[in-house]
This record gives structure tokens, C-alpha cells and sequence, in this order.
């Protein structure tokens, strides 16, 4: 295997490790403990995240009308804050891979060396 071939198959491992990155669903996990899904690097989806919100702010508000002096807490009110991060953090790793590894292969598979001096042209076949 030339060295032109590992390259171009070490890219295209890189950008399709990438493209596989970003279709992976992501999971965040808010300062209670529990996990809400976020969508995937390519679609957000936060529907789920917005849902518990509103439960724990319904859930508050009863405790509160009910006459409980403190507010009941489950964690769940930082994570739109979570799915923001963990989204970000696939996207930038996801689309910075793929940038790479399709630059390495466009260079790998287009970009010729200079003929040497002193070396006689590859014949024709």
C-alpha cells in the first residue's frame, strides 16, 4: 500500500467515523442525574427537554399553592442549558472531523507530486 493510499483510506475512516458522529442521538444529563434526549448533530430535538421543564415548574407550582414553604426541585430545570452544550459539543467535534477528513481525501485522491528530475516517466499503458 503507497502512502497516498493509507492516506486517502485514513481519511475517509476519519469522515465517515465523522458522518456516524453526528447521526448518533445525544443524551444530556442535567444536574439531577437524569438524561433527556437532544436530537442527533444534524437535527435538534428538544421537545423532550422542554417537557420536563413544564413538569417541574407544574410541580412547583402545586407544591407551592399547596402551601409548602420551599419549592420542590428534581433537577430538570437546567436541561435546555445541557442539550445546548452537549449538542455543541457534538457538532464541533462532528463537523470539524468531517472538514478534515474531506480535505485530507480531496488532497490525497487530486493532488499530484512534481515529476522528479533524473527519474524517467511512468510508460503508458
Amino acid at each position: 500500500m503507497t502512502p497516498r493510499t493509507f492516506v486517502a483510506v485514513a481519511a475517509f475512516a476519519v469522515a465517515l467515523g465523522a458522518l456516524i458522529l453526528l447521526g448518533v442521538p445525544v443524551k444530556a444529563t442535567a444536574s439531577g442525574g437524569q438524561s433527556v434526549a437532544c436530537g442527533s448533530g444534524f437535527h435538534t430535538d428538544t421537545s423532550q427537554a422542554a417537557h420536563d421543564a413544564n413538569v417541574n415548574a407544574l410541580t412547583n407550582a402545586y407544591a407551592a399553592d399547596a402551601g409548602a414553604g420551599w419549592r420542590l426541585s428534581d433537577g430538570t430545570a437546567g436541561y435546555r442549558a445541557a442539550c445546548d452544550s452537549a449538542l455543541s459539543t457534538r457538532r464541533g467535534f462532528g463537523w470539524g472531523l468531517l472538514a478534515l477528513g474531506g480535505i485530507v481525501l480531496v488532497g490525497a485522491l487530486v493532488v499530484r507530486r512534481p515529476e522528479q528530475a533524473g527519474r524517467p516517466p511512468a510508460a503508458a499503458a
